[in-house]
C-alpha cells in the first residue's frame, strides 16, 4: 500500500513537471510580473498580455482547426459529446448534434460586443449550437437539479438551472467537471487582460467590480472559480491550446502557464509576491533585516523620542510576535502582526524615554514558529536641552507634497506634476510601494546624483521644511542635501544634509527661515535608491511685536533707546528695525520715539502689541 502511495505521488509530481515543461512560455515572457502581488501583479500581467493581434470573426473557423481539434481531427466540444468535423459549423439547430458554432464563454453582452474581446480566442470555443443557445448569457455556476439536453446518445456537457452555490440564487449554467478548471482559467484571463476596460462593462451577476474592485468577480464567483481551478488542474488540452492561440494572437493565458497566479490574486496567497516559478515562497522577514541597528537619536532626560520601524515579510503562514530586552526605557505601540499584515508591509512605533543620562541599547526580536530576526535600537538621553542644527522653527500653516494621484512609472529626467507642486526630476520617479505613508512615494534612482527640485516658486516666506525618507529595500545608507533657491533655480544654497537608512521612513525637519519666492531641492550625494514622502513647507508666522522692542529680542530696554538714537543720527539699519523704531507710528523716527520707549521702560506708558 505504501509503495502504491509513493508511486502515485511520484507520478503526480512527474505529470506536473511535464505540464510545466510543455506549457513553458518564451524565456523572460513574465519577468515584468515577478516579485509583485495582488493588484500590482494583475496589472503587470495585463501589461504583458493585453497587446495582441485582433482576429476577424470569420477567421475563427480556421483557427479552431489548430486550437480545438483532437488527434483524429475532430472538434473538441466542451459543451457536448458530439464528434464534429471542422466543416460542421452552422447557425441554427433543433437538437444536440445539429452542428457547432462560436461560443463566447464570457458572454459578449457582458462587454457590450466590444473589441478586441469579441474575437479573443482565449474565451471563444467551438460548441454545440443547441447547448450554446441553452447556456445563453447566464453566469457559470452550480445547479444540483439543472436540465441537461439529450438527443439519443448525444447529450450536452452541462446543465441549466437555479444556482445551489452559496451566495447566489439566480439561473446558472454548470459545465461538466472535466472542464470547470478550463473555464475558470478562461475567466481569470478575461478580467486580467481587460482589467482597464472592465469597469465600464455592462457586466452580469458573475461580476461585481463595484464591491471587489480589481478582483472583478462577485464574491460567490471568486469562491467557486477558485474551487474549480483547484479541483480541475491544467490539462494537456489547455497547454496545447495555449500554445496554438499564442501562434495566432501573439499572447498567452498566464493562468495556464502558471495556474498558481490565481492564488496570488484571488486565493490563499494574496499579499505574497509571485516569484515566477510556482514554487512556494519560503518564509522570511525582509524588514527589519537581521543585525540591523537603528539610531533613534538624542533627547533630553524624561523627554520621549519616537521612531517608526517597518515590518515586512514573505511567505509567512503565521503571525509575528515582537519582544525586546529593555522594557523600562522603551515601549512599543504594537507587539503582534498577523501574517497578512507583515506580507503587505506594516509599521510600529517604538518610544524611548531616559530617566538618566546615557546611551541605551535595546535588542528586539520578531519571531514566529517559522522565522525570526533580531535587530537593535539605540537612543541617548542628556541633561538639559538637546542642541539641534539651529533654533527650533516656529511652524505656521503648511502645504505638503504627498505624491498621491500622480502618474507612476520608471525613473525620469523630466518635469513632473506632483500633488502640490510642479517638480523637476533627475533620475527619479513616483512609485506604489510599501515604504510610504499612503499609496504613492517618490523614489530616487540608483545613481548617487539623483535630485528632485521644485519647478515653480513658493511665493510666501518659509520657516521650515520637513520630509520622510528611507532607503529602498536593502540599499545602503544615502546622503541627501536639502537646498533652496531664491532666483528660480539659477543658484542653490545648501540648507542642511541628512542621512537616510533602510528599514523605515525617518522624519527630518530643517529650519528654513527664507523669504519667498523660494523653491527647494533634495539632492542625493551618496547611496542608492531612496524613498521620499510627505515633503512639507511651513509658512513663517508673523509674530506679535512688543511696542518699543526695536531690537526684536522680546524685551524693551535701554538698548532699544540707543538703537533709535543711532537711527536718528544716520546709522544704517534694515527696514524691519527702522519700522519697529517708529514706535509711535507717525511715519518717521525722531525724539518722540525715544521718549515713548523711555516711558515704557519706566512704566509711565503701557506697552502694547502690534503685528
Amino acid at each position: 500500500m505504501k509503495q502504491n502511495i509513493r508511486f502515485s505521488t511520484m507520478l503526480a509530481l512527474l505529470l506536473v513537471a511535464v505540464q510545466t515543461a510543455l506549457a513553458a512560455a518564451p524565456a523572460g515572457y513574465y519577468n515584468a510580473a515577478s516579485g509583485k502581488s495582488d493588484e500590482a501583479l494583475m496589472s503587470a500581467m495585463r501589461n504583458i498580455i493585453r497587446d495582441h493581434k485582433q482576429l476577424s470573426y470569420n477567421s475563427l473557423w480556421d483557427a479552431f482547426k489548430t486550437t480545438d481539434t483532437d488527434a483524429q481531427g475532430y472538434i473538441i466540444d466542451m459543451y457536448s459529446n458530439c464528434r464534429y468535423r471542422p466543416s460542421d459549423h452552422g447557425g441554427n439547430a433543433s437538437n444536440v448534434g445539429d452542428g457547432f458554432n462560436r461560443e463566447h464563454s464570457f458572454p459578449k453582452s457582458w462587454f457590450d460586443d466590444g473589441t478586441p474581446m469579441y474575437t479573443d480566442l482565449f474565451h471563444l470555443y467551438p460548441t454545440d449550437i443547441k447547448v450554446n443557445n441553452q447556456r445563453s448569457n447566464y453566469p457559470f455556476g452550480v445547479c444540483k437539479d439543472g436540465k441537461r439536453l439529450v438527443n439519443g446518445d448525444l447529450h450536452g456537457k452541462g446543465k441549466l438551472g437555479i444556482s445551489t452555490y452559496p451566495g447566489y440564487g439566480g439561473t446558472v449554467f454548470e459545465p461538466d467537471d472535466e472542464y470547470k478548471g478550463d473555464f475558470a482559467r478562461t475567466y481569470f484571463y478575461m478580467v486580467t487582460c481587460y482589467k482597464n476596460e472592465l469597469p465600464s462593462w455592462r457586466g452580469s451577476d458573475q461580476l461585481d467590480y463595484k464591491t471587489n474592485k480589481y478582483k472583478a468577480f462577485s464574491t460567490w464567483s471568486i469562491s467557486m472559480l477558485m474551487e474549480w481551478t483547484r479541483l480541475d488542474p491544467v490539462s494537456d488540452k489547455e497547454i496545447k491550446r495555449n500554445d496554438a492561440v499564442y501562434k495566432l494572437q501573439g499572447n498567452r493565458n498566464p493562468f495556464i502557464d502558471h495556474p498558481e497566479l490565481a492564488e496570488h490574486i484571488w486565493g490563499n496567497m494574496q499579499g505574497q509576491p509571485w516569484n515566477g516559478s510556482g514554487e512556494p515562497v519560503p518564509a522570511s522577514i525582509t524588514s527589519p533585516a537581521s543585525g540591523s541597528i537603528f539610531d533613534m537619536g538624542t533627547t533630553s532626560i524624561d523627554t520621549p523620542l519616537e521612531y517608526t520601524v517597518t515590518v515586512k515579510g514573505e511567505g509567512l503562514n503565521s503571525g509575528l510576535t515582537l519582544s525586546m530586552a529593555d522594557n523600562e526605557n522603551y515601549y512599543v505601540n504594537k507587539n503582534y502582526f498577523t501574517a497578512a499584515e507583515a506580507i503587505q508591509g506594516t509599521t510600529f512605533t517604538i518610544t524611548f524615554t531616559g530617566e538618566s543620562e546615557g546611551t541605551f541599547e535595546n535588542a528586539l526580536t520578531l519571531s514566529s514558529s517559522e522565522v525570526s530576526t533580531t535587530f537593535t535600537v539605540i537612543a541617548t538621553a542628556r541633561e538639559g536641552e538637546v542642541p539641534g542644527p539651529g533654533p527650533d522653527p516656529v511652524l505656521g500653516d503648511s502645504i505638503t507634497e504627498d505624491w498621491e494621484n500622480c502618474v507612476t512609472g520608471g525613473y525620469w529626467n523630466d518635469v513632473v506634476q506632483g500633488h502640490a507642486f510642479v517638480w523637476e526630476f533627475t533620475n527619479a520617479g513616483i512609485w506604489g510601494d510599501n515604504l510610504c505613508h499612503d499609496e504613492l512615494v517618490c523614489r530616487l534612482g540608483k545613481t548617487s546624483s539623483s535630485t528632485i527640485a521644485m519647478g515653480e516658486d513658493y511665493e510666501g516666506a518659509t520657516s521650515a521644511i520637513s520630509f520622510w525618507a528611507g532607503c529602498f529595500g536593502s540599499d545602503a545608507d544615502a546622503r541627501l542635501n536639502v537646498d533652496y533657491s531664491t532666483d528660480q533655480g539659477a543658484t542653490w544654497t545648501t540648507l542642511g544634509a541628512v542621512t537616510a537608512t533602510k528599514g523605515s521612513l525617518q522624519h527630518f525637519l530643517l529650519t528654513a527661515d527664507v523669504n519667498g519666492p523660494v523653491r527647494y531641492r533634495i539632492a542625493q550625494t551618496a547611496g542608492s535608491r531612496v524613498n521620499i514622502d510627505d515633503i512639507t513647507l511651513y509658512k513663517q508666522v508673523q509674530q506679535a511685536v512688543v511696542r518699543g522692542d526695536v531690537d526684536g529680542d522680546s524685551e524693551v530696554t535701554i538698548s532699544d533707546v540707543n538703537t533709535v538714537i543711532r537711527i536718528i543720527l544716520g546709522n544704517p539699519y534694515d527696514a524691519e528695525v527702522i519700522t519697529r523704531a517708529d514706535t509711535n507710528q507717525d511715519g518717521e523716527v525722531n525724539i518722540a520715539d525715544v521718549d515713548l520707549i523711555i516711558g515704557i521702560i519706566t512704566g509711565r506708558i503701557t506697552a502694547a502689541h502690534s503685528h
